[in-house]
């Protein structure tokens, strides 16, 4: 297992550096000086992150191993620290990680722990993407989730611009709200509008400026072909043209440009899938929450549930409070103690749980938010593009 690293080693101190850099104290420490040295940030008209969803380490280094991604290498070759590995958080799922990238806390801080989140407050599951309940189409308020302020917030504090490039679909998601209050928002239509927003963007702030660029169908294709597929080589191949291209912006504009994910994705076999036993069932407070590649159990029969769970091949079963005590989610986690429940059940290796949360269930090739290595390792790439053209 691959333990989240919250002491200078992943993508909450990424965000932290990332705030240091504009000379705003973090509410999490910045990465280690080997990994991202204090200063490489702050010379220059600001900075870019390209965050690519589910573009793990292990799968880059393959990637780049085949020569599939160019661009990239050429700018591992222009950065004086290479490409370095950072750990995501706990669990290694997108609502989580990206809530960390974009407060810079820890998911003890924040409060968001999962895919599926059981709501005490409202005695419903919810999905913490759409924000709607599980059984219905009932939408939940953002404002019952948010703990503090994001980035773009601490940066708008101190007049220091920010706009976030992303999908124009996500635009007045309630998800989007909560991530990105405080920055402007530019919704792309097609990949080939992402340099020319960011250009747009760093034209109008004429001063010092944060642009984060987010990229999610690397992690799309990973689910329905699994990492390292041939489909998934050849989506990164695309999105290594984008960086490309956006490391052209950056050269042209001065601005440094930092590389990185979420979180990576584990190969999976949909014949070795997991489905809870009905027997179980009658032992829960609630429904499950979570996801496939870790699911949240409340019970008051810890130990005869985790008997029960031990006689199944490929399961780790860990009482919550051992995986707090252990720092798996960055922090004490009372206040959110209810919408972790008890016990929490990882399934190992190429394993899935496929449970039911309300909209159907179905195996997937590839996923996320347990501890391999697979998952829990990404890139940190950071440069300061030279003026180069893309490949």
């Amino acid at each position: 297992m691959i333990l989240p690293d919250y002491n200078g080693g992943s993508i909450v101190n990424l965000a932290a550096s990332i705030l240091q850099a504009f000379d705003i104290e973090p509410p999490q420490p910045p990465c280690h000086p080997d990994r991202l040295p204090a200063g490489m940030l702050r010379s220059g008209s600001g900075v870019v992150l390209v965050l690519c969803d589910a573009l793990g380490a292990l799968q880059l280094e393959a990637v780049l191993a085949s020569g599939g991604a160019p661009n990239i290498q050429r700018l591992i070759e222009q950065s004086p620290q290479g490409l370095q590995r950072l750990t995501s958080v706990f669990p290694s799922t997108t609502s989580v990680a990206l809530t960390s990238i974009n407060t810079a806390r820890s998911p003890a801080q924040h409060g968001l722990l999962g895919m599926w989140m059981w709501l005490e407050e409202l005695g419903v599951l919810g999905n913490m993407l759409e924000f709607r309940t599980a059984t219905s189409p009932v939408a939940i308020d953002p404002e019952l989730l948010r703990n503090g302020p994001t980035i773009y917030e601490l940066l708008q504090r101190r007049q220091i611009p920010s706009a976030v490039v992303s999908p124009h679909q996500f635009a007045d998601s309630s998800f989007t709200s909560l991530l990105h209050r405080g920055a402007r928002y530019l919704g792309y239509h097609s990949q080939a509008e992402i340099p020319h927003l960011l250009d747009l963007s760093m034209q109008e702030t004429g001063r010092p400026s944060f642009h984060y660029v987010y990229w999610p169908m690397i992690d799309t294709t990973a689910h329905r072909h699994g990492p390292l597929s041939a489909a998934y080589y050849a989506e990164v191949e695309y999105a290594d043209l984008m960086v490309g291209k956006i490391a052209a912006c950056c050269a042209a504009r001065g601005y440094n440009l930092v590389f990185s994910a979420d979180h990576g994705q584990a190969a999976l076999r949909p014949d070795r899938a997991l489905a809870l036993n009905e027997n179980w069932l009658p032992l829960l407070r609630h429904p499950p929450a979570g996801g496939r590649r870790a699911l949240y159990l409340a019970t008051d029969h810890i130990d005869q549930l985790r008997r029960r769970i031990l006689e199944r091949d490929g399961i780790l079963a860990v009482p919550t409070l051992e995986a707090i005590a252990q720092n798996w989610f960055g922090g004490d986690c009372t206040p959110y103690q209810s919408r972790l429940g008890d016990l929490l059940l990882l399934p190992l290796h190429d394993r899935q749980w496929i449970h039911d949360f309300g909209r159907g269930a179905q195996a997937y090739l590839g996923a996320h938010a347990g501890l391999s290595e697979d998952e829990m390792l990404v890139p940190l790439l950071a440069a300061h593009p030279s003026e180069s053209r893309p490949l």
